[in-house]
């Protein structure tokens, strides 16, 4: 390798830029003001800021109806179509553009258009093969397309459940077949019990290498996690050096995360969470990636509700995109076995990792 070889918190190093570049948050090269073009609509030019980079992902979901596609990347610009919900587009590029907030400004260009980020999640659509599972051990999936039905019955005309969507992580129980001999998993919901199930080409099973624990050789007291509220930023340490960090959602007004110091009490890979009154009511299966720091169930986990990451916006928790909470699930001790749902919880005089905020 040229110039000799990297440390291993280089190499973390580079794997952080590598993720920021292929979140919705990437930031971009500038374009010369001779770039300049109309993108408010109304005659006034401003500067186009961004280059077109390529997508975080192929595909993009409408996380709520109404989006708006402009012809530009720029609040101000002609409305071209609005977005269904749930309606699957293919992202062809990422740029920074004209507004509508200073925090997270990429938008996401499509065939006909431009829509900002904050509301779009970048999915990929990856069909899977079936696998025999393992006897008598847990076994964990991820949903691999943008929106996966769960059905009461392995019958694509059973009753629908829920829709699952791109990142999900679920309990996989057992493998089954329809009537017409396609392949489906049975999922346990740890709230409502396993009468659900998903077409197995639309799961990948998770391979246990996945959890092993990212810097064991560290200790616990050794590593510490921040989390600026101000930046809304999370940044992971090893004595004292900074080897990962990314945007985060922490908790919006009402629901504000906790300022001081924290410690990591127990994970999980799933979970089902629930909560609030109202329209404030939410009902999320599969969130993966949990690592909880307060006894009350604040946690640090993935996200699949929004991808406008940078003010706070949560019930609490910090959310992160699924890749990187993943990060943190398995640099944090307790170490998550991957034949166990829930870690052990942490003793009061077991070392642990800090969370400061």
């Amino acid at each position: 390798m040229a110039g000799g070889n990297r440390t291993r918190r280089a190499v973390l190093k580079l794997g952080v830029q590598a993720l920021l570049a292929g979140s919705a948050l990437a930031i971009l090269p500038a374009r010369s003001a001779s770039a300049d073009q109309d993108v408010s609509g109304s005659g006034a030019h401003k500067t186009y800021l961004g280059q077109i980079m390529p997508p975080p992902r192929p595909f993009g979901r409408a996380i709520q109806a109404g989006i708006i596609v402009r012809d530009v990347p720029a609040v101000k610009a002609r409305e071209v179509r609005r977005l269904a919900w749930n309606e699957v587009v293919p992202l062809l590029g990422q740029t920074i553009g004209d507004g509508p907030t200073t925090y997270n400004p990429v938008w996401y260009q499509m065939p006909d258009g431009y829509a900002h980020s904050g509301f779009l999640q970048p999915c990929e659509h990856i069909l899977n093969a079936p696998v025999d599972l393992p006897e008598g051990s847990l076994c964990w999936g991820e949903i691999t397309v943008p929106i996966a039905e769960a059905r009461a019955q392995p019958d694509p005309n059973a009753r629908l459940r829920y829709r699952y969507y791109y990142g999900c992580v679920f309990q996989v129980i057992a493998r089954t077949t329809d009537a017409e001999g396609n392949p489906w998993y049975q999922i346990h919901d740890e709230n409502l019990g396993n009468g659900f199930f998903v077409r197995a080409e639309n799961m990948r099973i998770i391979d246990p290498a996945e959890f092993e624990p990212i810097s064991p050789d560290v200790l616990p007291t050794e590593k510490r996690i921040e989390v600026d509220l101000s930046q809304q930023m999370i940044r992971a340490f090893e004595r004292n050096e900074l080897v990962y960090e990314a945007r985060a959602a922490t908790g919006a007004a009402g629901t504000r995360t906790t300022p001081g110091e924290h410690r990591i009490l127990r994970k999980t890979p799933s979970r089902h969470m629930t909560g609030g009154s109202g329209s404030g009511y939410y009902d999320l299966p599969g969130i993966g990636w949990c690592t909880y720091f307060t006894q009350s169930g604040i946690a640090i986990h993935g996200t699949y509700w929004h991808n406008d990451y940078g003010r706070p916006r949560s019930h609490g928790c910090v959310n992160l995109l699924p890749e990187h909470a993943k990060w943190f699930f398995r640099w944090t001790t307790p170490v998550a076995p991957y034949t166990q749902r829930w870690t052990r919880p942490a003793q009061s005089n077991e070392p642990s990792v800090v969370v400061v905020f």
